[in-house]
């Protein structure tokens, strides 16, 4: 049923699609058992067992391998998914948006971890979406509407992942008041004030909900002759749409292209069905602009988080913590925070 839903919406599916590739079977066992490779096995153990290390990241160890004559990614998760997904609820999004030709399509999916289908292709990055490239922000736009049409799975349910995982994070900062930088921060009770200012001003708003991505940077797009596919849906579910939308722009340098975002949301518009003159694309560009100070805001909780976690480099994390406030200080007028 839920495919036969997702090709009447005009998705590919996995009789359909991007996903349609055969391979020989790769059974449950068998996905446990990389899961497990991937956890407890060095970088020389790996090698030697035909891995090959991708990626460490805050909550998961990302492999390469093969398996069947088929390409896989082996993505096991720490204990930190905790921070941004209910324990039902990892890999939800994940397996929609493979199903739908979306993401990667996955093999398996356990809270342990996920086994996907290596996706071909190049990752984006940061100069792709400023640099005025129509076709490829035209892919990248159309995949990221098709993504925002799909129904929020009944396990993601909730209120809006950032302020879900920016509650969570808080409460683990809140529990070490001595880790906190000492200098370019207020204390956490104006912090605490700032984000419940935010809340009141989205609501205020009545900012549009979607299945969003929750981090929708270019380095989570992998672009292969001429379409688009997303990867990494660790904070995807519930969340406002015009943060996905801002996330994929957003730079802390002078790059950042007016007309190329504008050309994006155009298409993001249309291949929503809504309508997309120019007036319309004004609004939505006004309405993703004022989600900028959020998304450093984010960032800059999400660092202060990291000390607790990886201590023997909270010197980097303050910095970076810092870093991200100060842009958010700089850009909160967007949101009309007092």
């Amino acid at each position: 049923l839920v495919a036969e839903w997702l090709a009447s919406m005009g998705f590919p599916t996995s009789k359909s699609g991007p996903s349609a590739r055969k391979w020989g079977a790769v059974g449950d066992a068998e996905c446990e058992a990389l899961l497990e490779s991937a956890n407890t096995l060095d970088g020389k153990e790996l090698a030697a067992q035909g891995f090959e290390p991708l990626t460490v990241g805050f909550a998961n160890r990302v492999c390469a391998t093969q398996r069947h004559g088929q390409p896989l990614v082996v993505k096991r998760h720490t204990d930190l998914i905790s921070l941004r997904l209910a324990p039902e609820a990892i890999g939800a999004v994940d397996s929609v948006a493979g199903e739908a030709g979306l993401g990667p399509r996955v093999l398996c999916s356990s809270r342990r971890g996920l086994v996907m289908e290596r996706l071909e292709g190049r990752t984006l990055e940061e100069a792709d979406m400023h640099n005025g490239d129509l076709p490829l922000l035209e892919a990248v736009a159309a995949s990221l509407a098709k993504l925002h049409q799909l129904p929020v799975p009944k396990v993601s349910e909730g209120k809006p992942m950032l302020w879900r995982t920016v509650d969570k994070m808080l409460e683990v900062v809140a529990q070490r008041p001595d880790i906190w930088p000492a200098k370019g921060m207020p204390a956490l009770g104006p912090v605490l004030v700032e984000v419940m200012q935010a809340q009141q001003a989205l609501a205020s708003r009545q900012a549009k909900v979607v299945l969003g991505h929750g981090d929708f940077k270019p380095s989570h797009v992998v672009f292969h002759q001429g379409s688009a596919r997303i990867i990494d849906f660790e904070l995807a579910g519930p969340n406002y749409r015009e943060f996905d939308l801002m996330k994929a722009f957003r730079t802390a340098d002078k790059s950042f292209s007016d007309a190329s975002m504008r050309h994006f949301l155009g298409t993001y518009l249309a291949s929503t069905g809504e309508a997309c003159s120019k007036e319309d694309v004004d609004a939505l560009m006004a309405a993703a602009r004022a989600f900028e100070p959020l998304t450093w805001l984010e960032a800059s909780v999400f660092f202060l988080t990291l000390p607790h976690f990886k201590p023997e480099e909270t010197e980097k994390w303050h910095s970076l913590a810092v870093d991200r406030w100060a842009k958010f200080e700089e850009t909160k007028g967007f949101l009309q925070i007092n």
